[in-house]
């Protein structure tokens, strides 16, 4: 993998972590079927990129990040800042349940699987399309009437899509929307939980990402961060009018086809 092919990989890594076709996916179908890379390696790099995601998710949250931060510290902290704490920390904790183990399954089993990663991600997708298709529209409740059973529920939903083809942003939206929470607030939140998540992701990816030259990677991320900052802000408009069980199943349909060629 040269640097301009990383440097695309980031775009697309950036742009697609904001629209629910999951950007693991997507990146890991580029690496195999485009640039030859071996699953379990893509599995790791994929992973890897999301950490100009991540960066981009600091920068844009900035203020509701520090706001969090200091209501750990402070009695004084309002009731909303105080509960979205809580509500990244205990879905954090279901996600590392569910998503280690499925991590860990997932790069074993590429690493025998080869060229059925199609199968796989094309499958995911497909799943991914339907989560989408019979998704309520919106609810009436915010972070404050959070209880824990919907903290862990969101957070278990974010430990499946460590799986490529299932979208993590696409299936936590749709997981909060089941539990009635408005829509943007399920997007708010899918967003910060993401934080915690791809650094954990990211922890997990360092010992594999090694094969890879670190200014190929490095080009990937800086991609992924610009890529991932204007998606934040440019794309989010545009998620909302647009029906992405289409796009998951398009794309799904098109790793099948070339897992069956």
């Amino acid at each position: 993998m040269d640097l301009t092919q990383a440097a695309l990989l980031g775009l697309l890594q950036g742009i697609a972590e904001w629209l629910p076709i999951s950007s693991s996916g997507q990146a890991m179908l580029a690496m195999v079927n485009l640039l030859g890379v071996e699953p379990e390696a893509a599995l790791s790099v994929a992973f890897f990129l999301h950490l100009g995601s991540l960066l981009a998710v600091l920068v844009y949250f900035r203020e509701d990040l520090i706001a969090m931060l200091r209501s750990a510290a402070s009695q004084s902290a309002g009731a909303r800042e105080r509960r979205t704490l809580s509500f990244l920390i205990y879905s954090t904790l279901a996600t590392g349940i569910v998503g280690v183990p499925l991590y860990l399954a997932a790069r074993e089993s590429f690493a025998r699987i080869g060229e059925g990663v199609n199968l796989i991600i094309g499958v995911a997708l497909l799943l991914t399309a339907l989560v989408l298709r019979f998704s309520p529209s919106s609810g009436t409740r915010s972070v404050e009437s959070a209880l824990l059973r919907d903290m862990l529920l969101a957070g278990v939903a974010q430990g499946i899509a460590v799986v490529p083809g299932i979208s993590r942003s696409g299936i936590t939206v749709a997981a909060l929307l089941m539990l009635r929470f408005r829509g943007d607030e399920a997007l708010r939140l899918s967003f910060l939980m993401a934080v915690p998540a791809i650094a954990g992701a990211n922890l997990l990816s360092l010992a594999d990402s090694s094969a890879f030259d670190a200014k190929v990677l490095l080009t990937g991320i800086a991609a992924a961060f610009i890529a991932s900052l204007a998606g934040i802000k440019l794309l989010l408009g545009v998620a909302r009018s647009l029906r992405f069980e289409y796009f998951c199943a398009l794309f799904g349909i098109l790793a099948l086809l070339a897992w069956a060629a």
